[in-house]
């Protein structure tokens, strides 16, 4: 007969223990299974139905995923592996709970169960386990094809960029030559602006500086100055 426990805890993490006893009167730490977030609260549990069972290390796709994205995708399996046990005999058995929190004491809740009320959730987990298996072996393949088809993507992607630098530069030569079949001369550009702008202000200055030529007329004579004879014996 199965069973499984949990441990429950409402801190940010913790760890569910499982500890052999030695000969000698210890203990000596045979399982740890780290928790996941459920809801408000964080949990971890152990499960020993009598067949091989499968715990997730969440640590190797972490470290994947720090290196490459598409690395931590291909391994995010790669941390399902089998736990060591897979039944419990009677007699006692010590768990524990560990948590993060060394500055207040928090509360944490274990529980064990039989299985013998889960027996087509026993059977489902059992299925989806296998599944989860052959996924990994399939994803294993995808990646090799994955990386094929990356590369050759990558080479592709890189002639696009040189095939339409290639045509840009063939249509502007072509554009160029275009634009030498042409009679008239090439426009002459003044090579400073300031220098064209001096030119005119001088010529201004010099149109400023020229006054207006008018010609001189003759000054008339003044006609009540011109001396008359006058004979007084004639009459008039």
């Amino acid at each position: 007969m199965g069973c499984f426990w949990k441990g429950f805890q409402s801190s940010k993490s913790c760890a569910l223990l499982y500890f052999d006893q030695e000969e000698g009167g210890g203990l000596n730490l045979s399982l740890q299974e780290d928790s996941a977030r459920t809801g408000k609260v964080t949990s971890a549990g152990m499960y020993f139905l009598g067949f091989p069972v499968y715990r997730l290390d969440q640590t190797v796709n972490s470290m994947a995923a720090a290196k490459d994205p598409d690395s931590a995708f291909f391994k995010r399996l790669d941390g399902f592996q089998p736990c060591e046990m897979t039944e419990l005999k009677a007699g006692t058995h010590v768990f524990a709970v560990y948590g993060d929190n060394f500055f207040k004491s928090v509360s944490y809740t274990i529980e064990a169960l039989c299985t013998a009320p889960f027996a087509e959730e026993k059977e489902n987990l059992r299925a989806v386990e296998a599944q989860i298996l052959t996924k990994r072996v399939e994803l294993s393949k995808f990646e090799t094809e994955y990386r094929e088809v990356l590369t050759q993507f990558t080479e592709m992607t890189s002639r696009y960029a040189q095939e339409m630098q290639a045509i840009d530069d063939l249509l502007k030569q072509r554009n160029e030559i275009h634009a030498s079949y042409s009679s008239a001369p090439p426009i002459k550009r003044s090579r400073s602006k300031n220098r064209g702008l001096s030119k005119d202000s001088k010529d201004d200055g010099q149109v400023k500086d020229k006054k207006p030529a008018f010609r001189e007329r003759p000054k008339k004579k003044k006609w009540y100055n011109i001396h008359l004879k006058v004979d007084k014996s004639k009459p008039c």
